[in-house]
């Protein structure tokens, strides 16, 4: 009788949650002896037989000032995850990304379970800051699963066993506009701007009342403006009600597939910094990033941090393809000024599309097995 293998997953937010299915179903396809237990959120909680803990948002905190007023909902969190994998003694441990949360749970654990392996996926920006924390993680973990080529150099001369196993929005963005305009009565004259304030309460509340501002200055200039807000369904009834006042009434959509149709079918886009920018440029859509932090939170990582840009298709491509607008700079008037700037020039539409191109190619490499694929083969290459 073949033993079933069981792997505990935590992954601490909504990237982390897609990064996870696509993870799972890809193990799950190669080898049906796999049972997956641990926290997760809407799109790994549709993989058979998988439940969370409890709810993602629950971890999914960034900023400083943001995790000292959670500590205490964090660390019940933490202590959940922590007896469950003891109760467990799992074959594996495979952490997704939220890195402070996860190492603290993988430290508190690795040594009373000798025989578990331990698997980080997602490598966390040492190469933004805290280059030394790289070692410190090439001691928690017994593999690192990395999106890109140029992060293996600084975990691999610690001797930590690092793979590139690809971004897997290069496989996962795929949208059709005219199934999103027919779906939701939308018209081809329609000027359409998706807003993505993130994914954590606490990051939309600061950026929400601004985008609001921006909203209203272009329907002065844009009649046909139509507002899209993809979120997640715990962020719902917190996107509607922060938004039900609007002089624009924005369309709230979740799920995978909506998002993709409305990044498709958007004439330009408001963004979070993180993983969504990504997913915009792979779906070509011309984008402004919008970051605001807390002010103490801010200015320790003014400090900290070694990079010019903090967007992910800035950073791969070298240059500032995509404007960034950070903490002061995040205000109505420059948003909309860029957004304007995109809608109404036809050389800036240009150079995103030329950029975008670039940018795809760098991350697609030679390789056709999709990440999730080859993040499969090397974990079921360490369980044998």
């Amino acid at each position: 009788m073949i033993k079933t293998k069981k792997i505990f997953i935590i992954a601490g937010e909504a990237s982390g949650d897609i990064l996870g299915a696509g993870l799972m179903s890809a193990i799950k396809k190669k080898d049906s002896n796999v049972s997956f237990f641990g926290v997760g959120g809407e799109e790994m909680s549709k993989q058979q037989g998988f439940r969370s803990l409890f709810d993602i948002k629950n971890i999914a905190v960034m900023g400083i000032v943001e995790v000292i007023k959670n500590i205490f909902t964090i660390k019940k969190s933490m202590a959940i995850a922590v007896k469950n994998i003891l109760a467990l003694k799992p074959d594996m441990v495979i952490t997704i990304d939220a890195p402070g949360f996860n190492i603290a749970v993988v430290k508190k654990v690795k040594k009373k379970l000798p025989n578990t392996i331990f698997v980080h996926y997602v490598a966390p920006q040492v190469w933004a800051w805290k280059e030394k924390r790289a070692k410190k993680i090439s001691k928690i973990f017994d593999c690192l699963l990395c999106l890109f080529p140029f992060e293996l150099k600084y975990f691999q001369k610690y001797g930590l066993k690092t793979f590139f196993v690809g971004h897997p929005a290069l496989q996962n963005v795929v949208g059709d506009k005219n199934r999103f305009l027919e779906k939701y009565n939308f018209k081809n004259t329609d000027t359409i701007i998706t807003l993505l304030p993130g994914t954590r309460q606490q990051m939309a509340e600061k950026l929400l009342p601004i985008f609001s501002d921006v909203v209203d200055n272009l329907r002065e200039t844009i009649p046909n403006l139509k507002v899209v807000i993809p979120t997640i369904k715990n962020m719902e009834y917190f996107i509607f009600d922060k938004t039900r006042f609007w002089k624009v009434d924005p369309l709230i959509i979740t799920g995978k597939q909506n998002r993709y149709d409305a990044f498709f079918a958007s004439d330009v886009a408001l963004a979070i910094s993180g993983t969504s920018v990504l997913e915009l440029a792979i779906s070509k859509t011309p984008t402004v990033v919008a970051y605001k932090l807390s002010p103490i939170t801010y200015a320790i990582a003014k400090h900290l941090v070694k990079i010019q840009n903090v967007t992910l298709p800035n950073i791969i491509m070298g240059k500032r393809i995509i404007p960034e607008f950070i903490q002061d700079e995040c205000n109505a008037e420059n948003l909309t000024k860029a957004i304007l700037k995109i809608l109404m020039d036809k050389e800036c539409k240009r150079y995103y599309a030329e950029n975008y191109e670039k940018m795809i190619d760098k991350l697609s490499g030679e390789s056709p097995t999709s990440s999730s694929d080859k993040a499969a083969e090397v974990i079921l290459g360490l369980l044998k």
